[in-house]
């Protein structure tokens, strides 16, 4: 039998963070769900994060913003504006008690506070400092501010997103930072295990605009090493390559629509003989990847006419359990919260605040048998003053 640890891994871990928004607050909710103790520096205004919507409750106002709540779960806020002198004496000093510092300075940020890369490092030789900015603090970019957008357009996704005679289309919300978070927290694990061996800390750069160019693995070998240059095709494959396939497509049903994930020779049998067109198997017309992908509409109205009347679910349930087909219904926010494989795997959980009330938000997409992470509200503006000036 597995024993439960009675405490999380990262307990004893003193962690300020000044950075603002979605990334490093990210970041910084992962490691305090894991034990570390996370104070959050916040300027006399808040985070900028307190005045983005959508507001939980009937109140537009800093103790409301969802994002903030997301991102913040389970930190100490107090109050200090580093901007003068006193403030950032008085953070210089916790950041020295500190193992963590997160932080979102850019290279116009470092100039105006007259930081660099070795000031807090250098008085505390075991910190470890994690800088998130959009670009990096060396670069043509390195002042430049940013928005999802523009990571997504600079990262190559914009591009990537849409139909070919129409313009790019982005992501909805802030995917960069939240990726960017992401990889940050792994940097910290990695940087707090070099710490364990040396003793010494660092200082850790991660960008969002690195962190989406990494992501295109596959697209960047089809042009570096085949020569072909991926555009913008909807649901469907590129068109002119060895990978072209028919398959990855959008099905419209009764209730709404439902994709298939179409993409080895064996799916591509059962799907044949699950609309009633095993002959095709044996059909030159249809013997290679691109000749599918050239009669791709023709195949989207027989995958259609096999649909009929059915509903997302009827369809998914036949394809998925019967063929073993990757098929699913898109779905919508609200159905993702009642989705019964969220709901048996315990995703989402409500938080209540004494602002806002109860809330549902999600957990962590992963599981461990020897801990559990906890989740607890975001703080109050300010609302550990006095707890943070006495440390």
């Amino acid at each position: 039998m597995v024993k439960i640890k009675t405490s999380l891994p990262l307990e004893g871990l003193k962690v300020i963070e000044v950075a603002q928004g979605v990334a490093g607050p990210h970041c910084g909710r992962l490691l305090a769900a894991f034990g570390a103790d996370v104070i959050k520096i916040e300027p006399p205004g808040g985070d900028w994060a307190r005045t983005v919507g959508p507001f939980l409750g009937r109140n537009e106002d800093i103790e409301s913003s969802a994002i903030y709540h997301y991102n913040n779960s389970g930190k100490k806020s107090a109050v200090l504006d580093i901007s003068s002198l006193n403030g950032m004496a008085t953070l210089k000093k916790l950041v020295a008690k500190a193992d963590i510092l997160l932080e979102d300075w850019d290279l116009s940020d470092r100039e105006l506070l007259q930081l660099s890369n070795h000031t807090f490092t250098d008085s505390n030789p075991s910190l470890i400092e994690l800088n998130l900015t959009p670009f990096g603090l060396s670069g043509p970019y390195s002042k430049f501010t940013s928005t999802p957008i523009i990571q997504l357009a600079l990262g190559g996704y914009l591009y990537l997103t849409g139909l070919p005679e129409m313009e790019p289309l982005m992501l909805p919300g802030h995917q960069p930072d939240y990726l960017t978070g992401l990889n940050a927290n792994g940097a910290v694990q990695i940087a707090l295990w070099e710490r364990d061996q040396t003793g010494k800390g660092q200082f850790v750069e991660i960008t969002m605009m690195e962190t989406l160019a990494t992501l295109h693995q596959f697209t960047m070998e089809m042009e570096t090493y085949e020569g072909y240059v991926r555009n913008r095709n909807g649901n469907l494959w590129q068109r002119e390559s060895a990978f072209s396939n028919y398959g990855i497509t959008t099905i419209e049903c009764t209730d709404g629509h439902i994709c298939f994930g179409i993409s080895t020779e064996d799916q591509w049998e059962r799907l044949c003989v699950m609309i009633g067109k095993s002959e095709f198997l044996e059909d030159p017309e249809y013997a290679t990847r691109a000749d599918r992908r050239k009669n791709a509409s023709y195949l989207d109205s027989l995958l259609k006419e096999w649909v009929g009347n059915r509903t997302r679910k009827e369809v998914m349930i036949e394809a998925s359990e019967t063929w073993g087909l990757p098929t699913a219904p898109v779905l919508g926010i609200s159905e993702v919260l009642e989705d019964p494989q969220f709901r048996h795997r315990g995703l989402f959980t409500e938080i209540e605040h004494p602002i806002t009330g109860t809330a549902t938000f999600p957990t962590f997409s992963f599981k461990s048998q020897s801990m559990s992470p906890i989740l607890r509200r975001a703080p109050l503006l300010g609302e550990h003053n006095e707890e943070v000036r006495t440390q």
